[in-house]
């Protein structure tokens, strides 16, 4: 399988050599680090779990520090010590040339870490690495990991997502041996919910308390679990809520919750005999989305068809898929608060039990897609 430089050296008709690049001064740099390059150009090359990556071989880093490079709209990634984003190519050129070693995406600090002979871990997305690894080291090495094509082959997309499929501990263990630190990544992942890289905050409205990160941003707030009107009044005009009901509320209260963006009401078989469409008439008036999502399978058909002008989705009880009965443990992005109380996931506080241990229930089934299962070997 040809490289895309050997294509391009023989449809011009010259030969490969070494690139010549030059490199500027770039101040403040650790005496010994490597460089990482978290890219989000383009979708195909947005990995999600840089901070997983950098999370695995920081304990084993010792005086080791981690710089980001990139450009000046990459987003910062969790761990760093230093960011060297948006500076010019030779900075960068300078930042790479000093490193140990550069972990990034196939694209350009990747084949500069080559043409400098920098030991580098390049991931690559939407081609073989056949096509396109750097190709100019010569005392060092690059490792190139890329998804698992047996099966389904690259897309050559600029919008595909094949990236995430590389697991972060791969990676680590990569950035380890080409450090020729000789130790082992002792973490596997087991699954990853689909929203597990949504930042949640939900709150159960028991209390309220304002706090200015909370201030016009996102939330949830579960009067499914506990109702109190001043309480959901005061958060939404703290915050974007989205409010999770299962009882009717009077125009009155819809009118005073001012930033209150979307219901979703749990339809249940109680509701059955109950006229919901002048409570939805008042939200839509309000310009509030409205989502009755139903609780009884048995029931949506006759639910869908009474409010056919309206948005009803099935409550998912499909069981998920890829759930070990191997004792693991758990990331959550997701902040569940009840009476001031944070907890990284619902079902944890309902124990009482803030740690990552993950045991599988009715209850954790519910939230498994935001979290990240794993187990440390």
């Amino acid at each position: 399988m040809s490289h895309i430089a050997e294509v391009y050296a023989k449809d011009l008709g010259v030969k490969i050599s070494d690139p010549v690049i030059t490199d500027h001064f770039f101040p403040g740099l650790p005496d010994k680090y490597i460089t990482i390059q978290a890219s989000n150009k383009m979708p195909a090359a947005n990995y999600l779990y840089w901070d997983l990556v950098i999370y695995l071989i920081k304990p084993h880093l010792g005086d080791i520090k981690i710089v980001q490079v990139g450009g000046p709209d990459d987003k910062q990634v969790n761990g760093i010590d230093l960011s060297a984003l948006g500076n010019s190519y030779k900075q960068m050129n300078y930042v790479i040339k000093n490193a140990k070693a550069h972990c990034g995406c196939d694209s350009l600090p990747s084949h500069v870490a080559s043409v400098y002979d920098i030991p580098s871990i390049t991931l690559h997305f939407n081609l073989y690495k056949e096509n396109s690894k750097p190709i100019w080291h010569k005392n060092n090495c690059c490792i190139s990991i890329e998804p698992d094509f047996s099966k389904t082959k690259p897309s050559f997309s600029t919008d595909c997502n094949r990236i995430n499929e590389i697991k972060p501990e791969q990676i680590a263990q990569a950035v380890i041996d080409q450090l020729k630190i000789k130790e082992k990544i002792k973490f596997k992942t087991i699954r990853v919910g689909s929203s597990y890289n949504q930042d949640l905050v939900e709150i159960v409205p028991n209390f309220f308390s304002p706090h200015q990160d909370l201030v016009n941003k996102n939330i949830n707030i579960k009067s499914d679990i506990h109702f109190n009107k001043e309480n959901i009044i005061n958060w939404c005009r703290h915050s974007n809520v989205n409010l999770f009901l299962d009882q009717v509320i009077n125009d009155e209260m819809i009118d005073a919750c001012t930033n209150l963006k979307q219901v979703v009401f749990n339809y249940h078989a109680k509701h059955k005999d109950l006229d919901l469409s002048n409570f939805i008439k008042k939200l839509k008036n309000n310009r509030i989305n409205f989502v009755m999502q139903v609780q009884d399978e048995k029931m949506f058909s006759d639910t869908s068809l009474k409010y056919f002008d309206d948005n009803v989705i099935r409550k998912n009880n499909t069981e998920p898929e890829n759930v070990s009965n191997t004792e693991c443990k758990f990331f959550s992005k997701k902040k569940f608060v009840s009476e001031g109380n944070v907890f990284n996931s619902e079902f944890s506080s309902k124990t009482l039990d803030n740690s990552n241990k993950f045991i599988y229930n009715e209850a954790s089934k519910l939230e498994i897609e935001s979290l990240y299962l794993y187990v440390e070997e």
